[in-house]
């Protein structure tokens, strides 16, 4: 992976990043659905909801950086899933940030991780000598 073509975007199969704004952005919302659903059942659960939301931020990217790297099959794996992890980020971000302030935060931050992981899993190895 060349560490200088991560961010541009030229080159890029479109609907591939297409499914990858979609797949990150019904990740995230329907993630945090889940934890509004569990705090409001019980909100003596925040500390594992956290740590649930802080897996799901990290998983959908990966995730969604592994396949379309994997599909695209054009060693572009980790700018796709640094776009998955931007759009969730994102979204976690805005959610967060204003109720939370440092959790919003490390959302971004460990979505960015995950799409990056993702992008990195799906490139191919040379073979062992």
């Amino acid at each position: 992976m060349n560490w200088k073509n991560l961010f541009r975007l030229r080159g890029l199969n479109g609907w591939l990043v297409a499914v990858c704004f979609g797949w990150s952005a019904i990740w995230a919302v329907a993630s945090l659905a889940v934890t509004s659903l569990v705090l409001r059942a019980d909100a003596g659960a925040a500390a594992i909801t956290q740590i649930a939301l802080m897996l799901s931020a990290f998983v959908g990217p990966l995730l969604c950086g592994w396949v379309t790297g994997r599909v695209a099959a054009d060693g572009r794996g980790p700018t796709y899933g640094l776009i998955s992890g931007l759009v969730s980020a994102t979204l976690f971000g805005l959610a967060l940030t204003p109720i939370g302030g440092i959790l919003g935060i490390l959302m971004a931050a460990v979505s960015l991780a995950g799409g990056l992981n993702g992008g990195l899993l799906s490139l191919s190895r040379p073979p062992r000598q």
